[in-house]
């Protein structure tokens, strides 16, 4: 079995600007229930209540394991809460971290005292701030860096507005900026539920699955009683 037969097909998308998006996996779905298009904000109470469709998963060969290539994203991503923001980046390790800064100024560059000090001897030592402007954005200046900075492929000359999904070049370095600022309160779960997954026992590698068939009150799903 060939390590791409393990794997959905994938399909890219134009984008306006001429960069590609990033590629959007497409599932082949059983036919006994054929995919349709739908118009997910107009109908999405229709699509949470409808079973769920079958995949078709590549069949089972005894003895031969697949293998799924890592795929690795560089990125920064900005947060915004109210007046305030910070980032979260995977440039400095493997492991994201949150870096926070009084000001919400950013500066990159090998200097090992910049807030995202960079091992790139095709960066500048200062070579490029991110920063943060309440109710403004975050905005990407280049400061006159020898390799430049890069904007969806375009070198940037002054200062520039970033958006989500942004693809930036720095020296060789290159990375997506992902930007969250629209917050989401996800509703209380189900005591039952709750129970279930904080008890003693739900923490056991021995005993990873919980039955929720058994719940009371399946119909209420994880909302907690209102």
């Amino acid at each position: 079995m060939s390590p791409e037969s393990c794997l959905p097909e994938r399909h890219h998308s134009a984008h306006p600007n001429g960069v590609d998006k990033q590629p959007v996996t497409a599932f082949q779905v059983s036919h006994d229930h054929p995919a349709q298009a739908v118009d997910i904000e107009a109908d999405e109470p229709a699509i949470a209540k409808a079973p769920t469709l079958m995949i078709n998963q590549p069949a089972e060969h005894a003895g031969e394991t697949c293998h799924v290539p890592e795929l690795h994203i560089h990125y920064i991503q900005g947060v915004v809460q109210g007046n305030q923001a910070f980032i979260i980046t995977n440039l400095l390790m493997r492991e994201s971290v949150v870096i926070q800064q009084p000001q919400m100024v950013w500066t990159i560059g090998r200097n090992r005292d910049a807030a995202i000090p960079l091992q790139d001897r095709a960066m500048s030592r200062r070579h490029a701030v991110l920063l943060h402007v309440p109710h403004v954005g975050f905005q990407l200046i280049d400061l006159n860096s020898m390799n430049g900075s890069f904007i969806n492929g375009k070198r940037i000359r002054h200062r520039s507005f970033l958006h989500d999904g942004d693809r930036l070049r720095l020296g060789s370095t290159d990375f997506v900026f992902f930007l969250g600022r629209q917050r989401r309160l996800a509703e209380a779960l189900h005591p039952e539920v709750l129970a279930r997954l904080t008890s003693d026992k739900s923490y056991s590698p021995r005993d990873k699955h919980v039955d929720y068939l058994e719940l009371k009150e399946p119909e209420v799903f994880f909302q907690a009683p209102k």
